[in-house]
């Protein structure tokens, strides 16, 4: 049998072109390794582009792109050895099994958009520019990316040459020459993801390529995204694959989970296992990479020298429950400097939860992580009652990082590592320039005897208390009282004065709430409302009887905490109270409408109408958590990150302070911030009052 370079055996022919064949190689130096190795004619002609590719492929680590592990030169030929793919191609797929379902095209399609999130945010980036069916190869853990032959790094270039294949390459690249850039790897994907769910090419560039007449049952949201990558004017096509790979990570997880990929039945000539190579790119080998290549080809051969068992990549469209990688673990990552694994486990967290805040803070700091950045502890809980709120914060605070990083923030979970422990770990640091956080009053007023001369900012602080607790202390939160005065004027109107104000006792945020709402009822009715507080260890039935007893028009409820709140409404109904309970929770609280759902009578909240103002923020941040709904907390945290950068010092806390004491105000998403005088000013918002009845949500009249 032939032997190449004498190590590889030839085993069979797996495929040939018009530059080569390739073939199944045993490699006789590790036992039970087989490589699929590339035969290409060398020529002078072609002495650039392979060593463009070979140098490209060397660099290249991921888990959807083939390991390459040596190439050389025999005989005036050269070849590359490289993982050997069990699979057919893509092509070879859909010409014999036929168009495939929505959920399995999505779920290819994201992982096709990881592999060019990769490449593209590599630096230089990284453009493929040959992306199409027959360079994809389908194995039992999802798709592989072959062929980098067009690929080119974007290092200023205006024209490159014409690349691509016809049916699946964008109108620009057909030319003579054209622009480098991201767009055309997302026409390309558009087309494939078209491809996979049509069964035939999207056909002429630049033609008609709606969906939904041939296939009514598609979501519009799959139609809607591959026009978007199909458009052929170049300033109307999605142009960042992070937003593209969102949008598809959206989709994945809101359709069914597609069957596990059947392996081919081998035969001796097995069609599925053809890899055809191109017929335009012709190969040379280069004396001077063979020493390095040699070096690659002992590290990466020793590590994959049973290909068939290599673990499966972190990287995952839709993972189980079970395979999400917990915040923990991703710290640990980053700890050691594993930047692969932790890129892989956020991308899982953003898969199956897109509008996860703080994996896509993660993702959006890794760059920067990898060298040597000053940060910002950013004390947020990312668990418990709160976590929701928490989450749309930290969705801000990742839009804010996105538009300028000057330093990083190193978040730490409160919810893992109570406040005050967290607070005496971070005293040991250097140069510790600010905080950012604690969440919520009741922490913040905790932490800021503590705070000296470091300038802490509290997020979500709403109690007044909380700003005059320390010349450091720069409480940042939503307009509270405002809402609260809105929505106790409506339920007076609607349903009577007799309003009772039902609190926790245990939480003083919540007392000092309680006595606003007594403030505000007073204005509205000039009489002493009743005021009944709880404490968690109450009798229900009893607290619920001395409710009932007071016949109340209206109850506000006075707890911040989603769960308990929804218990206490559920026994006051059991206690026969039915009369409309009125709250000031967050209308998008998803966890707080399921605990509703099979309690009777209506709950009230109350929305500003923020968004309306802040239309390009909103749009902004719809493309970066594609299908998850936006909450002021989202602008709090943005307007929370900008103001952090904004006042950050390299020098140190004192710097900090002194640039905070001499600012100006701050034109924010929900107001004006004067730090220098701890202000803050709200914008005049409307409002909007929810009602929750029964589980389901609908809106009420605006205030």
């Amino acid at each position: 049998m032939r032997l190449l370079q004498d190590r590889y055996q030839v085993v069979r022919e797996l495929g040939r072109g018009g530059d080569g064949a390739v073939y199944l190689c045993r490699d006789l130096r590790l036992a039970g390794s087989m490589w699929a190795i590339k035969e290409l004619p060398s020529g002078g002609a072609e002495r650039q582009a392979f060593e463009r590719e070979a140098s490209i492929l060397s660099q290249l680590d991921h888990p959807r792109i083939p390991v390459v592990v040596d190439f050389f030169v025999q005989d005036d030929h050269g070849y590359l050895v490289r993982e050997f793919l069990d699979g057919p191609s893509l092509y070879d797929w859909i010409e014999s099994s036929g168009p495939v379902s929505e959920a399995q095209a999505v779920h290819w399609g994201v992982q096709i958009a990881e592999v060019l999130a990769y490449l593209h945010q590599r630096q230089p980036p990284l453009y493929h520019r040959d992306l199409k069916p027959q360079n994809l190869m389908v194995v039992r853990d999802g798709i592989r990316l072959i062929d980098f032959g067009l690929a080119r790094e974007d290092r200023g270039q205006i024209h490159v040459e014409q690349a691509g294949s016809m049916s699946f390459t964008a109108p620009e690249q057909i030319g003579a020459a054209h622009r480098l850039g991201p767009e055309a790897d997302l026409y390309s994907l558009g087309a494939i993801l078209y491809y996979l769910l049509m069964g035939v090419p999207p056909g002429p560039t630049g033609g008609e390529h709606r969906l939904l007449h041939q296939r009514p049952n598609l979501s519009p949201n799959t139609e809607q995204l591959v026009l978007q990558c199909l458009e052929p004017d170049l300033k109307n096509r999605l142009k960042d694959v992070g937003q593209v790979l969102s949008a598809l990570q959206y989709q994945a997880a809101r359709l069914p989970v597609p069957p596990p990929i059947q392996a081919p039945q081998r035969k001796e000539q097995p069609k599925e296992a053809v890899e055809k190579p191109r017929t335009t790119t012709r190969w040379m080998v280069l004396a001077s990479l063979v020493p390095l290549m040699g070096l690659l080809a002992v590290a990466t051969g020793l590590a994959l020298s049973q290909p068939e068992a290599r673990p499966a990549p972190t990287v995952s469209a839709i993972p189980a429950s079970s395979t999400l990688v917990p915040w923990p673990k991703i710290q640990e990552y980053i700890a050691a400097r594993r930047w692969d694994e932790a890129e892989g486990a956020l991308r899982v967290t953003l898969s199956s939860k897109p509008g996860s805040g703080w994996a896509r803070l993660a993702l959006t700091q890794l760059p920067l992580l990898r060298g040597k950045p000053a940060r910002v502890p950013l004390l947020l809980p990312l668990g418990g009652q709160e976590e929701e709120h928490v989450n749309w914060i930290l969705q801000g605070v990742a839009l804010g990082q996105q538009q300028e990083s000057r330093f990083v923030f190193d978040l730490i979970d409160t919810h893992a590592t109570p406040p005050l422990d967290a607070w005496q770990k971070l005293q040991g640091q250097a140069k510790l320039g600010m905080v950012l956080g604690p969440f919520g009053s009741q922490d913040a007023l905790m932490l800021a005897p503590l705070a000296g001369k470091t300038p802490l900012l509290p997020l979500g602080s709403t109690d007044p208390r909380v700003a005059q607790s320390g010349a450091s202390v720069f409480p940042l939160g939503f307009p509270h009282w405002a809402r609260v005065a809105a929505l106790i004027g409506h339920a007076v109107k609607e349903s009577g004065p007799g309003g009772l104000i039902f609190y926790s006792k245990d939480s003083k945020a919540m007392s000092t709430s309680a006595k606003f709402a007594v403030t505000s009822l007073q204005k509205e009715t000039g009489k002493e409302p009743v005021k009944l507080g709880f404490h968690p260890d109450d009798n229900p039935q009893e607290v619920a009887a001395q409710v009932a007893a007071q016949r109340a028009d209206w109850i506000y409820l006075s707890d911040n905490l989603h769960g308990r709140a929804a218990q206490w409404i559920a026994r006051l109904r059991e206690g026969g109270v039915s009369v409309p309970v009125i709250c000031v929770f967050h209308p998008a609280s998803e966890e707080f409408v399921r605990e509703l759902k099979d309690v009777p009578g209506q709950v009230w909240l109350v929305e500003p109408l923020w968004q309306e103002r802040d239309a390009d923020f909103v749009q902004r941040w719809t493309k970066v958590f594609y299908g998850t709904e936006v909450d002021w907390n989202s602008a709090l945290g943005y307007d929370a990150a900008r103001l952090a950068s904004r006042h950050w010092k390299a020098q140190g806390a004192a710097a900090v302070l002194a640039d905070i004491q001499k600012s100006r105000p701050y034109q924010g998403l929900l107001g004006e911030y004067d730090l220098a005088h701890n202000g803050f000013k709200p914008y005049p918002f409307r409002y909007r009052v929810v009602v929750i009845e029964n589980g389901a949500r609908q809106a009420g009249a605006e205030l």
